[in-house]
Formats: structure tokens, sequence, C-alpha cells
């Protein structure tokens, strides 16, 4: 760690421009170097930076896992109403690194993507980013454990794409950004407020895979959310304009969320994920009827995308549901394919209507993790996988082609 510290360092001190496009730290530094990387980032936002990326993540596992405390910023740091005076003058004695001069009232202006990677930010700290950085346009936070109650409510007119992963203590979220295109949340099913979204085109609303959720008590007192109304309750109005729906089964209320709501003409590609089991509200036969709803409402859905995570369970026959022939859907993709029954039968099923077929891709990987944190799990047994493929290949439609990503 000490060698890591000294390379930063010593590449602020090489650094002549007057102006950092991007600023990026990669490595698992927690709390106890918190002194040390309040200056890092105040050298970044002195020197007007575009891009400032934090990931003090462990790799794959999440850091409250370790004996890590998550780094957090001082409130005052990203305050525009404050100075960041004293970090500066830090910075000129500890590195021998002398700032531009820094105008406070547009210090941030220059800031347009901002991604925290096990970076812990609380409520307030949150609402004083986007407050101060008002040109900011991605934001990206994952793994961040003390966010509760985050509220927006004042209109961000730049903030186009907001992700957040995996900041499991969250219970609500309220968000105004009139300009927002791509909202992306993988965690707890919370009440979600995004308001005046005209031009949100892109959505990712994917809950835990834990059946406790369903029940849990909210010490925020919020009702408890029913598995339909996470997305088609509070998103429903947006749903129409939606073009890009990242969604998993356990959000899936029954068909009559579907069969009783508009159209979805701008729907072109759909992601759904549910686990290898069978039944449960996470099972593969609940997100079969889950994409036998949506291709009957989606006329002009492009492409297709099923992720299936974790060893199969069960095989249980599969009920198969009347779907008409889709003459628009012409790519799919399977991830955490393991050649199981139960699997190959709903890929079948497929072919049936996807009439126009042109490229099905297979992956024994999982794939359908928007934070990219899951780590894949092998198949044990290739020789069912390579003779599932083969059934495959014999039904597939005429003008289909078929493309292995694992090279098996």
């Amino acid at each position: 760690m000490e060698r890591f510290k000294q390379v930063v360092n010593q590449v602020l001190r090489s650094h002549k421009a007057l102006k950092l496009h991007e600023f990026g730290i990669h490595y698992p530094l927690d709390a106890s170097c918190g002194d040390l990387i309040d200056i890092w980032v105040a050298f970044a936002i002195a020197f007007k930076v575009s891009k400032l990326e934090l990931n003090f993540s462990t790799n794959q596992v999440p850091i409250w896992v370790c004996s890590f405390k998550n780094y957090s910023f001082p409130l005052d740091l990203f305050d525009k109403t404050k100075t960041i005076e004293p970090y500066l003058v830090q910075l000129d004695r500890v590195f021998s690194v002398c700032a531009p001069p820094l105008n406070v009232d547009n210090g941030f202006e220059c800031l347009r993507e901002l991604f925290l990677k096990s970076v812990d930010l609380t409520d307030e700290q949150f609402e004083t980013i986007l407050s101060s950085c008002t040109f900011l346009e991605c934001l990206h936070v994952l793994y961040s454990s003390r966010l509760v109650n985050v509220k927006h409510a004042v209109p961000h007119m730049k903030l186009k794409s907001l992700e957040m992963y995996r900041c499991f203590q969250l219970k609500k979220l309220e968000i105004f950004a009139p300009n927002l295109v791509s909202f992306k949340y993988l965690g707890p099913k919370i009440n979600i407020s995004v308001k005046d979204a005209k031009q949100l085109v892109h959505a990712c609303m994917r809950s835990n895979w834990e059946t406790w959720e369903f029940s849990r008590p909210n010490p925020l007192n919020l009702p408890n959310m029913r598995r339909g109304d996470f997305v088609f309750g509070q998103f429903a109005a947006y749903l129409p304009q939606i073009e890009h729906l990242v969604m998993d089964a356990s959000s899936f209320g029954g068909k009559k969320v579907l069969d009783n709501g508009p159209l979805l003409y701008n729907l072109r590609h759909l992601s759904l994920s549910s686990l290898n089991y069978a039944h449960g509200p996470f099972g593969m036969l609940d997100c079969y009827e889950m994409l036998a709803s949506f291709v009957k409402v989606s006329p002009f859905l492009h492409r297709l995308e099923l992720h299936f995570e974790l060893y199969p369970l069960q095989d249980p026959k599969l009920r198969r549901i009347a779907v008409s022939p889709h003459n628009y859907l012409k790519e799919v993709l399977v991830s955490g394919f393991y050649g199981n029954k139960l699997v190959v039968d709903l890929i079948m099923v497929v072919f049936d209507f996807a009439i126009e077929l042109e490229k099905i891709e297979i992956s024994t990987a999982y794939l359908g993790d928007p934070s990219k944190c899951t780590i894949s799990l092998k198949p044990d047994d290739d020789f069912l996988v390579r003779k599932s493929i083969e059934r495959l290949h014999e039904r597939m439609p005429a003008k289909a082609q078929l493309y292995i990503l694992d090279g098996l």
C-alpha cells in the first residue's frame, strides 16, 4: 500500500497541465487513508477534472465483508459554498504541488462524470454533490453502505445518467432530473421516485435475490413493496417511452400488470434475469411468464436477453404459454446456460415465436449483473452443455446463426 501511495504522489508532482481530463484510483484503500485521499480529490477538483473515479473495492468481495471501513468524503470537500483552500495548502506543503487559482463558484463546473465504488456517502453528502456539481452528467455509486433516504428535490438540469448499485441500507430514493436518459438500480426493493424524466429511455430496475425483502420491517414506516409495484407501479408512466429495460423475475407481479397497460411501442431491448430455480419469486417459471407477457405487448422488440444465475436445482416440465409469431425479434442472448432441460425448453419456446430470429448468443457465464460484481460459476458438466447446444442447433429458425461466447 505504501508503494501505491508513493506512485500516486509522484504522478501528482509530475502533472504540469492546467487542466485534468480524467483522474482515477483503482486500489483497495480504506478510511485509514482518508486524509491522503482527501488531498488527491482536492487536487483533481483544483485542476478542473472532467471525470473522477474512485474504486476502492477489494476485487469481487463487498468491502464490508472485510475488516475495511469505507473511505468517506469530508462534507466540505464537495460543498461549493465553502473553500477547499485548506486541502490545497496541504497539497503544496506535502507534495510541493501548486494548484491553479480556484474560483469557488465554478470550481466544479468541469466535472462531468463521477464514479464511486466502495466510497461511503451519507444522504447529506449525496445531496451536496448534486447541488454543487451542477454540470455533472453521470453519477455512478456502488457499495455505499451509509445511504438511507436520498433526496434531491431541486431539478438537476445536466444529469443524464444515474447508477445506484448494491447500496444495501438504502430505503428511499427521490431524484428530480428532467434530462435524465439512463437510470440503473440494483439493490433492495425500495420506494423510488424519478421525477419528470421525459427523456428517460434506458431503465434498469434489479432487486436483490433475497426472499426476506418482501416482508422486512421498514424503518422509514413506508409500506412494504409488492412485487409488481417495484417496476410497474413506480415506473408505469415511463414504460411507454423506455427503449431498453432491465429487470428480474422477482419484480413481476403477474401478467395482468402488462395485459392491462398500453403497448410498449418503443421497447427495443429487454433483459430479464432469474435464478436457475424453477419455482418461487425468483424462479424461471415466473421469468417465462414475464417474457411471454412482454413479447405480447412489445411489437418492435429487437433484442432479448435471458440471464440465469447459479446452478440449476429443478427441471420440471415447461407448460407453454400461447405467444403469437413475432416479426421484429432478431437477437437473443442467453447467459448462465448449464444445459439443463428447463432452460433448453424455454429457448425452444423463443425459437417458436421469434420467426425472424437472426442471431442467438449463448454463454455459460452469468452476464446479468449490471454492476459487474457477480462471480460467474462454471458448469460441472461440459458434455451436457454441448449436447444441449446441439439440440438447440437442430431447432433454430432457418436464418438464425448460433454463437457460443465461451469457446466450448
